[in-house]
């Protein structure tokens, strides 16, 4: 089994593409660089890097493992920094967070502009994958944090709740449907061809279950992954889709698009952060969630 130090040269050394280079961030001599390579070589039974004209480039066996070692070490990295104080100036750390579309579509371009600035070494990836299956990973140590809506999954005693936003929900429709009324009734709802975006995996949505409560229900006409292609398809199509305010006000600026009111009465959309109890007294997640809970999204 390899041990920490030669698993941390692999991932140098596919960043630096040179030996020379490499050795020089590991802060060894080239020789004892050389040495390593060679015995990482004979433990995984493989060339693992080869020189070509733009320089060490992996095998792609090694191709397939650095992303995982990479992940590895930052984690492990985390885990055994213990309680001392994470600085995001100067510390490098990246935060692996599950969340629906909205996070993604609105947080995302404040937040990378302000670690821009405040935390240059730090970095977000984001997942888009089925809440139980972010919830697990969560208490597993694969994700730090989940970013999800609230009222439409359950949530165990064991996470921290952290309220980040509250939104409206309206219609949009391209701006040729001229024929809608500036305030949709209940009667348009039930009877416009729509798209839909899954607010959670398992389908539940805040205006089905609205309408369902009356007994009613909405013809969707497809479903898409992102509100980005949904307020295409809007446009290209005719069809209603029914999204949160901020995203239709973003999407109008975009594409052209009209913003619809919805009738009187609708849920609101309450975007939550979660965290486990295991992992959230960490420096690093601690200083990640006040800067999610502080985010300015207009």
């Amino acid at each position: 089994m390899l041990d920490l130090n030669l698993l941390r040269l692999v991932v140098i050394l596919a960043k630096e593409k040179n030996v020379t280079r490499a050795a020089l961030k590991a802060n060894i001599t080239q020789s004892a660089f050389s040495h390593a390579l060679n015995r990482i070589r004979e433990q995984l039974n493989d060339e693992v890097f080869v020189r070509t004209r733009n320089g060490m480039e992996p095998t792609p066996y090694a191709a397939s493992i650095i992303p995982v070692i990479a992940s590895s070490l930052d984690r492990l990295e985390a885990v055994t920094r213990g309680a001392h104080a994470f600085d995001p100036l100067r510390d490098a750390h990246t935060f692996y967070i599950g969340a629906v579309d909205y996070f993604e579509f609105m947080f995302m371009p404040v937040l990378t502009a302000r670690f821009k600035q405040l935390a240059p070494n730090v970095r977000l990836s984001v997942d888009i994958l089925s809440e139980t299956i972010k919830l697990e990973r969560i208490e597993m140590g694969q994700l730090d944090a989940f970013i999800g809506v609230d009222t439409l999954q359950h949530v165990p005693h064991y996470y921290n709740k952290h309220p980040l936003i509250s939104d409206h929900f309206v219609a949009i429709a391209s701006k040729d449907r001229t024929d809608l009324p500036s305030v949709l009734t209940i009667r348009n709802l039930v009877t416009e061809p729509q798209i839909h975006l899954p607010a959670v995996s398992s389908g539940a949505d805040h205006i089905d279950r609205w309408l369902s409560a009356q007994h009613l229900y909405r013809p969707l006409a497809t479903v898409v992954q992102s509100y980005a292609v949904g307020g295409r398809v809007a446009v290209t199509s005719g069809y209603l889709m029914c999204v949160p305010y901020r995203i239709a006000r973003e999407l109008a600026d975009m594409l052209p698009l009209r913003i619809l009111e919805l009738p009187a009465g609708l849920p609101s959309y309450e975007l939550n952060l979660l965290t486990h109890s295991l992992f959230d007294h960490q420096p690093a997640l601690r200083w990640l969630i006040n800067e999610l809970k502080n985010a300015h999204i207009e």
